[in-house]
């Protein structure tokens, strides 16, 4: 991979939207971090001129004066010593026209492992999830004073905690305080009987069935429908963003909430889908090693505890089917069931997501806290499924 040619750069070009009509056009752009801190950039393109990579440390605040790299002729570049903390990255072409922009989906944590980002997915009539407005997360309550430090750069203002109390009394959070907490608590022995999950506490697990996950699910999407829109409700209010949901693995009570977020915001199934199985990569892959002993000892092999316990894909597939059986749709249930009014759906696609339509440099900034949409400065976020 190529490293990032920083000598004599020149400024990025002006944003005069004819300029680049039948030059190089940025598709979509991923980020990964390696090993050792430096950002991994790739990127798809038609065309072949020349494109400029710009940072900042959020999606408002990329340095398009001062550009990182020029690259010509090659569609990946390595990002070193760019400093702490999480970084967006635009790539434009030099000709002018539409930057795109992406980051590390999963923020970089000692304390947590499941910290991601919701934004940069594709919307089905062309739009994007806007970034760093809206991350989903396992418990923050071992965050170490770093990454105290990392999620104050995020500007969070809500976390949505859906544990129970007894959860939140054992592994209280570790959030910077300016961000206010939101207590929703969702299921919970106290809440009602479950013998799915009296199976699993006993160690039945040859009687628990390969849809356990998937008749959890369904159940909290019932008893909980409320609960979930509060939530969406939540994104939606002028203060409502930048926000974290989060649970204890950040995967089943979080999972369900990003899926019906990201469903009703236009995002298709598949990506969804994608979405919600990273859990096993960057949460359950990482409880395995701990685990693996006391598997061994209940006979558990670890693809069965992956096909019943961890986010198998099936799980939240059927039941955003099931879903939609019941109801119609996403969009049917939340308003239905879950008492979504129609127009914070409108308010939350308004909010969070880019329009097909948006151009200039980097990813549109979120709408003001009037609640009112702005003309966008900054273009669509590229989907990186990491």
């Amino acid at each position: 991979m190529a490293a990032a040619d920083t000598t004599d750069l020149p400024r990025v070009a002006g944003t005069d939207k004819g300029r680049n009509r039948m030059g190089t056009v940025v598709l979509a752009v991923e980020v990964v971090r390696d090993g050792t801190g430096v950002l991994d950039v790739s990127w798809q393109s038609a065309g072949a001129g020349p494109v400029e990579l710009a940072v900042g440390p959020t999606p408002e605040s990329i340095d398009h004066e001062h550009p990182v790299a020029r690259v010509d002729g090659a569609t990946r570049v390595s990002l070193p010593e760019l400093g702490p903390g999480r970084h967006y990255v635009s790539v434009a072409p030099v000709d002018g026209g539409t930057a795109v922009l992406a980051a590390e989906r999963v923020v970089p944590l000692e304390g947590a492992s499941n910290f991601r980002d919701l934004g940069g997915y594709r919307t089905k009539d062309g739009g994007r999830v806007r970034w760093g407005l809206v991350f989903r997360a396992d418990a923050p309550d071992q965050l170490t004073a770093a990454d105290v430090a990392a999620v104050g750069r995020l500007g969070l203002r809500v976390a949505y905690d859906l544990r129970t109390d007894d959860e939140r009394a054992k592994a209280p959070s570790a959030l910077p305080a300016e961000v206010r907490r939101e207590l929703l608590a969702i299921g919970g022995d106290a809440s009602r009987a479950n013998p799915l999950g009296d199976l699993f506490r006993s160690g039945r697990f040859d009687a628990v069935p390969d849809d356990f996950l998937h008749r959890v699910y369904l159940d909290m999407g019932e008893q909980d429908a409320l609960v979930f829109g509060r939530v969406l409700t939540g994104l939606a209010v002028p203060d409502g963003a930048p926000a974290l949901i989060h649970c204890t693995a950040g995967k089943d009570r979080t999972g369900l909430a990003a899926a019906l977020l990201l469903s009703v915001l236009g995002v298709d199934d598949a990506t969804v889908l994608d979405d919600y199985t990273l859990s096993r990569l960057y949460f359950t892959e990482q409880r395995m090693a701990r685990l693996l002993p006391r598997l061994a000892e209940m006979g558990l092999p670890p693809e069965r505890y992956h096909t019943v316990f961890g986010a198998p894909r099936h799980a939240m597939e059927t039941t955003l089917a099931k879903l939609r059986g019941r109801y119609g749709s996403v969009e049917n249930y939340l308003i239905g069931r879950a008492g979504v009014a129609p127009r914070t759906i409108a308010a939350l696609r308004a909010r969070l997501v880019v329009p097909a339509n948006a151009s200039g440099r980097g990813e549109c900034a979120a709408p003001q806290d009037d609640g009112q949409a702005t003309t966008p400065r900054q273009t669509r976020a590229a989907q990186s499924i990491r």
